[in-house]
């Protein structure tokens, strides 16, 4: 219920903005740029290298929620006594999913409007890097990988609810096209790649770590991404941003080896080598933003 409230709540602040910004912004006509030219710190030398009302940047609070969807989970690379505790030669699918909570992280977008046309800009998410737990669901969190071994149980336990972490830097680039430019209030439309850059990876999990660390190996992927949002203008270089991205990153594997656990219920073999297990899924953000923006 608590991790509900929070996903809701970025929504539902956004919502608010968007309810009373008509009232700052009101459905009016934005004045020309070179009348209400502004010469902060460090603007010329912005605009001597884009050029003249070209970039822009807009700095706010980002909430990121994953949904992760499960392909499949395969053991392989099997001891011969985990291969026969799974029932013989593989393959061998687990059943379970992984999850990743909600993040709410600062970060900057940054813009360039592009010279040919009206309305269309390049825009660079430049965030943090986010530090993802991620979570096992279902049999894979409550049942063991080896429960027994020819009717013998191995008192190997369950894995639990911790997986891993993992830092993520996805650099997306999107292409916008912004409507009524010379109005109080504009809409936009964008579309565009990411990629999924993953470092620092460690297993986390008690029981596969009980006898040492390892290994873990997370894809880097290219992805897509749809964005659709709302300009509030305050003034002609000054305005809020409401911002919706929807992005996916398809066919991601993580792979955990050598996985070595302890098995008290057998004596004879005190701990065992399970092997490998492979993780694949799709996973897929929703991604909202509400910031405040500045054109040079």
């Amino acid at each position: 219920m608590q991790s509900k409230k929070h996903v809701l709540r970025l929504p539902a602040l956004a919502a608010g903005l968007a309810l009373c910004a008509p009232l700052m912004a009101q459905d009016r006509t934005i004045p020309e740029y070179d009348d209400v030219r502004v010469d902060y710190p460090g603007s010329d030398f912005v605009r001597d290298i884009a050029g003249e009302d070209r970039f822009y940047f807009r700095f706010g609070a980002m909430y990121f929620a994953p949904d992760v969807q499960t392909n499949y989970i395969e053991a392989k690379n099997l001891s011969e006594v985990a291969e026969t505790a799974l029932g013989g030669p593989g393959p061998h699918y687990l059943e379970g999913e992984a999850t990743a909570d909600p993040l709410l992280l600062p970060g900057i977008i940054f813009g360039y409007k592009l010279p040919w046309g009206k309305g269309w800009s390049l825009e660079l998410i430049a965030s943090a890097p986010p530090t993802l737990e991620l979570k096992a669901e279902g049999k894979l969190a409550d049942e063991p990988l080896v429960p027994e071994v020819n009717g013998i149980p191995t008192g190997v336990p369950a894995l639990g609810e911790e997986i891993a972490t993992t830092k993520a830097a996805p650099p997306l680039v999107t292409l916008v096209k912004r409507f009524r430019l010379n109005k109080g209030i504009q809409p936009y439309l964008g579309a565009g790649i990411g990629y999924l850059f993953t470092f620092d990876t460690e297993v986390t999990n008690p029981v596969a770590t009980a006898l040492g660390e390892p290994d873990i190996d997370v894809d880097n992927k290219f992805g897509w991404a749809a964005q659709a949002g709302l300009d509030f203008h305050l003034s002609e270089h000054w305005w809020v941003s409401l911002d919706t991205k929807y992005i996916s990153f398809p066919d991601v594997s993580a792979v955990v080896s050598d996985m070595v656990v302890e098995a008290p219920g057998l004596p004879q073999v005190p701990y065992e080598r399970v092997g490998d297990v492979e993780y694949n899924a799709d996973i897929n953000i929703l991604a909202y933003s509400l910031g405040i923006g500045f054109t040079f």
